[in-house]
């Protein structure tokens, strides 16, 4: 089983129009955004120091220079210079493909077991429990996709692109796909082109806020893509939230991140 992660400079602009109006509040700056990265990263290494982790990134030095700050064993961590596939894969116009085309890049370079790890989570115990699964890792369920907030574009998106929204929704900061199942990289793709291609204007209208209004396309709709292939190939998941905490409800949740590691600083 491999784990990976990616981190990299985030295009604000582009995540603002994909609907994610918010984001300069939650990810501030790239210096940040690698500060909390290394955070996270420091307590998969604290519990887990004889498992080797690859980061593909667009800044090594920072990265280091975040994690240097931190007692953990960096032998088996490798930080990978990916700055022209980074650079590549941001050029599309959703947000979100750059960790797909990862994935994807990933999956076609290997010959086990991967697993995703966002940057934004805290790593709770060790894994090794979870070596030899079968199917898919997700950090925990989340919700009936029909049973969302018809406000946010999801459901309309789906019933739009997929003809149903009748499935269910685990949120995928920690994503594993077992070997005999990595083709499925390729299905997250077109679904993604799918979902994002409905204009949900209609339903934001009735959105809480002007900005929210104003989206046109469903902003996590790679997520949702992920639950729909799994829904679709009947594939078995398994929930990781013993293994994993995943900063992501709030707007102050990335501090949380870098708060949850502080016991780990030199």
């Amino acid at each position: 089983m491999k784990t990976v992660s990616l981190v990299f400079e985030l295009d604000f602009k582009k995540i603002e129009k994909n609907g994610r109006f918010w984001v300069k509040q939650c990810y501030k700056s790239k210096d940040f955004i690698f500060e909390y990265s290394a955070a996270s990263f420091a307590t998969f290494l604290h519990h887990n120091p004889k498992r080797m982790h690859v980061v593909d990134t667009d800044n090594v030095d920072l990265l280091y220079s975040k994690m240097k700050k931190y007692n953990v064993n960096l032998s088996n961590f490798f930080i990978r210079n990916s700055k022209e596939l980074i650079d590549e894969w941001k050029n599309y116009d959703y947000c979100f493909f750059p960790m797909h085309y990862h994935l994807k890049y990933v999956a076609e370079n290997s010959s086990e077991s991967i697993v995703k790890l966002d940057n934004d989570l805290t790593c709770l115990q060790s894994i090794d429990d979870l070596d030899n699964f079968d199917g898919i890792l997700a950090w925990k369920f989340e919700r009936d996709v029909s049973k969302g907030r018809p406000y946010w574009g999801e459901i309309l998106a789906c019933n739009s692109a997929l003809g149903t929204s009748d499935f269910k929704e685990y949120n995928t900061g920690v994503l594993g796909i077992s070997k005999n199942n990595l083709h499925i990289v390729d299905e997250f793709i077109e679904t993604t082109r799918k979902l994002i291609s409905v204009d949900i204007s209609s339903a934001t209208a009735g959105a809480k806020t002007e900005a929210a209004r104003k989206a046109k396309m469903y902003s996590t709709s790679a997520q949702t893509a992920e639950n729909w292939v799994f829904h679709n190939n009947n594939l078995r998941i398994t929930e990781t939230n013993d293994y994993f905490f995943h900063h992501c409800y709030s707007i102050d949740a990335k501090q949380e991140c870098i708060d949850s590691s502080k016991h780990l600083l030199k």
